[in-house]
């Protein structure tokens, strides 16, 4: 009978899993231990937003958008529970650490809100962009979630009681730049990997390692359609980020498989021409796997596609642990049904220079990297897309620990279009993949703008660009098609660097906090500024330079004419009563978990008691 009653219960489990699953098409665990989960709906047309937040009480379970640190502190928070068959919900503000206060203006429209063996479901919806001063605004980029439970339903509505330690947390998100409709693949699908084998990671803080591979013989074109991190279980918070580097065609075959330090002297030469070269696959720190559009993919097999590869991967260890050996890397899925275009991966931004230097006690620093028109002309002129150039499906952004926002301005004879992408509250611990909405089409005679704005508060001396995490990069890798003869379009200020160390540096100690004055710091900005002309760095496949403009002096996109952003909120808005809302509850099923953990839960708790 017990059997019985365990098979009835997960398989109305699995029905609700099931449900919840094929009625949203995102959803994330919030925590580890998959208390809370979070399912969610975008519509673009009438930019709404719908969430499902299932929690494993019976008691209040609260849900926010924080101001972009994930704390509590000024955070848009819901909160809803069941109580005696009546729903209880509000759309509350928090300016501390105590019960959040109740919004003027109720934005939040409840949809649902039930208990169902043992959780809490919740389902709302609303703008992204509420106009309310007490809401905070949904937006492309990261977004950093919170969330909190507590097992008892409050006394009264101005009586809840607060959550534990363990039952609250926060979890960075992509809510409108991921991908919608997963591309279905191929029967014929194949799969190679690209990985490390029992490396040993150092015990510092910063490693970069890499390792030559050779890549798969296929006796005809292939289009790699999908790419998939594989990470070592208990490495998930030290792999941080991979880059698969193609090496050039001579590349000596008795260096394959070389494992070292990617910049280090004891690397042999030809590993020196892959690593920072040409760049065909990324992935970085809780990112999901990569899917190539319906229309294009990434080619292995052609004259011209990569023979050897290098794998970079950046271990992050700031415990300075020892003893860990890694096996992580990449999984490429790849199928001779051929798209219609091939796609390649580009590179912009500042190039990785200790020229670029950004000044301690910074709130907000501002440095561009550049993708020059004469880059761009001279890299796209073999383009096969009808009116040549490129379109751009999606981009990665890339910061250090220093930085806070970072996007990709498009420039077109100095008038800014709308941008690439962009990310207003950047986690170094969360880099993603943004799937565009729609693709950007970039001509030749069009330039890029890498933005990134960095905080320095906490630092006495200066950060300059670098590799080692406490570095700095501003850099953006551009998913696009179909390929074309550039890898790298990225930019270094030399010459306003180079006045600025006459002026204010040479024969001074830049290590010491007092030299980083107003005034250098303002001489530093002023030179940036003030520059006309940077040297673009336009790159081919393996390192060849794009003849006449790589390492060039070439002048500075402008903006001239700022693009205008699209005016959302009225001067005037409509208060809504604040009353809470009571809705009797309805029959429809929770959720305990997704519906593959559903069906291993279950599966081994019948198979436990059959075994006794």
């Amino acid at each position: 009978m017990l059997h019985l009653q365990i098979i009835l219960l997960c398989s109305l489990t699995l029905q609700a899993s099931a449900d919840l699953l094929s009625e949203h098409s995102f959803f994330a665990a919030l925590d580890e231990d998959q208390n809370v989960k979070l399912y969610w709906n975008v519509s673009i047309k009438n930019k709404e937003i719908f969430f499902t937040v299932e929690a494993n009480t019976t008691g209040w379970i609260g849900f926010g958008i924080s101001s972009g640190q994930g704390k509590m502190k000024g955070a848009d928070i819901v909160i809803g529970w069941v109580k005696d068959g009546k729903s209880y919900f509000q759309d509350r503000h928090s300016n501390g650490y105590s019960v959040p206060e109740v919004d003027m203006q109720q934005n939040y429209e409840l949809i649902s809100l039930e208990e169902r063996n043992g959780k809490t479901v919740m389902s709302v919806k609303r703008k992204f962009d509420t106009c309310d001063s007490q809401d905070n605004k949904i937006e492309s980029g990261t977004t950093k979630v919170i969330y909190a439970y507590h097992k008892e339903d409050p006394t009264s509505e101005n009586a809840i009681k607060p959550h534990r330690t363990g039952n609250r947390g926060s979890r960075s998100l992509l809510l409108l730049n991921s991908l919608e409709n997963i591309p279905t693949l191929p029967p014929d699908t194949e799969t190679f990997d690209i990985r490390h084998n029992k490396t040993a990671i150092p015990s510092k803080r910063t490693s970069y390692i890499c390792r030559a591979f050779e890549i798969p013989k296929v006796n005809e074109t292939h289009h790699i359609i999908m790419v998939e991190p594989i990470i070592q279980s208990g490495h998930e918070g030290i792999v941080h980020h991979m880059l698969l580097y193609e090496c050039s065609d001579n590349f000596p075959t008795h260096h394959l498989n070389y494992t070292g330090n990617c910049y280090g002297p004891d690397m042999p030469p030809p590993g020196k021409d892959c690593a920072g070269a040409s760049a065909f696959a990324a992935w970085a720190i809780g990112g999901k796997e990569f899917y190539y559009p319906e229309i294009a993919g990434f080619p292995i097999g052609k004259a011209d596609s990569p023979k050897v590869v290098m794998l970079e991967i950046h271990y992050d260890n700031p415990l300075n642990k020892e003893g860990l050996i890694d096996s992580s890397g990449l999984r490429f899925h790849y199928t001779k049904q051929l798209r219609q275009y091939d796609a390649g991966v580009m590179m912009v931004g500042e190039a990785v220079t200790p020229a670029m230097i950004i000044p301690p006690k910074q709130n907000a620093w501002h440095t561009d990297g550049f993708c020059t028109k004469e880059c761009l002309q001279q890299g796209m002129k073999d383009s096969k897309l009808p009116k040549g150039g490129i379109n751009v499906f999606a981009a990665l952004l890339h910061t250090h620990l220093a930085g806070r926002k970072t996007w990709i301005s498009h420039v077109r004879e100095g008038t800014e279009l709308r941008e690439i992408a962009r990310d207003d509250h950047y986690d170094f611990n969360f880099q993603e993949y943004h799937s565009l909405k729609k693709e950007v089409h970039i001509p030749p005679g069009d330039s890029l703008i890498n933005v990134c704005i960095y905080n320095t508060e906490d630092r006495q001396t200066k950060t300059k660009g670098g590799l080692e995490t406490i570095d700095e990069m501003c850099l953006s890798f551009l998913m696009y098609y179909p390929k074309v003869n550039l890898t790298k379009c990225t930019s270094f200020d030399r010459g306003a660097y180079e006045s600025w160390y006459q002026a204010f540096e040479r024969g001074s100690d830049q290590t010491q906090t007092s030299f980083w004055t107003n005034i250098v710091n303002n001489g530093l900005k002023e030179a940036y500024q003030n520059s006309k002309e940077v040297v673009s760095l336009c790159q081919a496949r393996a390192h060849a330079p794009l003849p006449g403009v790589d390492r060039k002096q070439q002048p500075k996109p402008m903006i001239n004419i700022p693009y205008k952003q699209e005016l959302v909120c009225p001067s005037t808005t409509t208060l809504i009563p604040t009353t809470s809302q009571k809705v009797t509850m309805n029959n429809r099923s929770a959720t305990s978990s997704p519906l593959v953990l559903s069906a291993i839960i279950c599966l081994a708790a019948i198979a436990g008691f059959q075994a006794s």
